[in-house]
């Protein structure tokens, strides 16, 4: 199937959006770590490292599909941004069930 150029460009688009939007997020993800006994806690750091991770898997979403364009599979690679929506929300659904929302549990 040919890759049209203009859906890459939308998507590479959103992806540099998306990453752009996360930096505030990430910027405050340290303070997830002020509640006493939040260091300690393994949903809180994957939901710290998965914040941590959006922007970058983001980036590369939106640039590794340009360079492997050749390959007919590159098309795949723009899913390394859902990859980081769905860590993303994997993370927050595992802190909301299993502490209840609380960063220390």
């Amino acid at each position: 199937m040919p890759h049209k150029k203009g859906l890459r460009i939308g998507l590479s688009i959103l992806s540099i959006l998306a990453a752009l939007m996360s930096m505030p997020m990430v910027m405050f993800s340290p303070m997830m770590f002020d509640a006493p006994g939040s260091d300690d806690n393994v949903y809180t750091q994957f939901l710290f490292f998965s914040v941590l991770a959006f922007p970058v898997l983001c980036l590369l979403g939106a640039i590794l599909p340009w360079i492997f364009r050749r390959h007919p599979k590159s098309i795949w690679l723009y899913g390394l941004s859902g990859l980081a929506i769905g860590l993303l929300i994997l993370a927050i659904v595992l802190l909301s069930v299993q502490c209840g929302g609380d960063f220390a549990c």
